[in-house]
């Protein structure tokens, strides 16, 4: 559904299920790594990571070709999990671009009109904010995140410049930056994608994997990785300029 209403209309190479990708695309897709291995049935970080061997952590395909999720006997609709709509998207920094910018175009990009501006609205507008009175949901159940997720659109983030020793959702150092958009955390990913509709300025970052275990640099001011925050900051800073 995806590829016939958003990807293929936007001509966006990528999509949920590496198995139908063309051999150009399949050959395209980044393996994601980290040091990090598996002792005695579980994964456990390299103990030496100046030393230790990059892993393949999802997508190695250099001798194996990625199997189809679902078996020949699969009901569409009957189990949509198996496709990983929860984060299993392959696309290109340059295809999130395009995404953030028919966001930013209300709808539109590139002569293409893909959805009417008031579902972009309805999209973006606030559904649920963290109210701690009453309370009305959790903060920090994301791994040892603090304040991290504190509003939220249909399916996208509002960051809403939270800020504390090692929590919140703050995106530049010193303040100062909103948005909506999403994170990414999985199989060593790491990555954001955040911009401000209303100024049309947003920042995208891709890291495929970590040396070492990031829990032991958490961050000065948010609940983001140190070296999030650094990539983070670097961008929107270049960006406002």
């Amino acid at each position: 559904l995806m590829q016939r209403l958003v990807f293929t209309p936007l001509d966006i190479r990528g999509g949920f299920h590496p198995a139908d990708f063309s051999p150009r695309d399949l050959a395209d897709t980044a393996t994601l790594y980290r040091k990090r291995k598996e002792i005695n049935g579980r994964e456990t970080w390299d103990p030496s990571p100046a030393t230790g061997p990059w892993t393949a952590q999802v997508d190695d395909y250099r001798t194996e070709p990625p199997v189809p999720r679902a078996k020949a006997d699969y009901v569409i609709g009957s189990n949509g999990t198996a496709f990983g709509p929860q984060g299993a998207c392959r696309l290109s920094a340059l295809g999130l671009a395009k995404l953030m910018r028919l966001f930013m175009g209300r709808g539109a990009v590139d002569g293409v009109r893909l959805l009417k501006p008031e579902t972009v609205s309805e999209i973006l507008a606030t559904q649920w904010r963290f109210d701690a009175s009453r309370p009305n949901g959790g903060t920090s159940e994301f791994g040892d995140a603090q304040q991290l997720f504190n509003e939220w659109g249909l399916g996208n983030q509002h960051f809403l410049d939270v800020s504390g020793p090692q929590r919140g959702d703050r995106l530049l150092a010193g303040g100062g930056f909103t948005g909506v958009g999403h994170l990414g955390d999985a199989w060593g990913l790491t990555s954001a994608f955040v911009f401000d509709p209303e100024a049309n300025n947003g920042v995208i970052f891709l890291v495929s994997g970590v040396g070492a275990n990031p829990e032991g640099s958490r961050g000065n001011y948010s609940a983001f990785y140190r070296y999030e925050e650094r990539i983070l900051t670097a961008l929107i800073q270049y960006g406002l300029r």
